[in-house]
């Protein structure tokens, strides 16, 4: 076999594994970072699923358009050093994917958290200092403080 032509065999066996192995760990985990910036888990799953299909053809379109090598490739040496420059540059890419999508979330959701923050009110008892030959009572503790009204 032409070793040329098994760096692409091989180029596309381990880019379409990756490929798949990242978009099922999107799809499977992204979803509860989208519940947490939109405001319904129905349209969180619709947009995990756009997001996840936008990742398979963007990736499988780079890889595509990756595959075709102008190196010299005659031996198995060459074939191994084209192969993990060719597999290093399509896991850049998908890592700026990433990146880009995760910054572009996380600036969506700043807008969308309109709902008001929840104010805790502290009782005063629990801010003047108790004697120590006092204990402190339970509204010192801050598990019990209730949401100010």
């Amino acid at each position: 076999m032409d070793p040329k032509l098994a760096v692409y065999l091989a180029y596309a066996v381990a880019t379409l594994a990756l490929t798949l192995w990242v978009g099922h760990t999107l799809q499977r985990h992204g979803q509860a970072f989208l519940r947490d910036v939109l405001p319904t888990g129905e349209l969180a799953a619709a947009v995990t699923k756009f997001l996840v299909v936008g990742f398979y053809l963007l990736n499988l379109g780079y890889m595509a358009i990756a595959m075709k090598t102008y190196d010299e490739v005659t031996g198995p040496v060459d074939a191994v050093e084209t192969l993990a420059t060719k597999i290093g540059i399509i896991t850049l890419a998908l890592v700026l994917v990433h990146l880009g999508t995760v910054l572009l979330l996380g600036r969506l959701r700043r807008p969308m958290q309109g709902q008001p923050t929840r104010v805790y009110a502290v009782p005063a008892a629990a801010l003047t200092r108790q004697p120590a030959d006092t204990p402190a009572d339970r509204t010192a503790d801050p598990r019990h403080l209730t949401p100010a009204a």
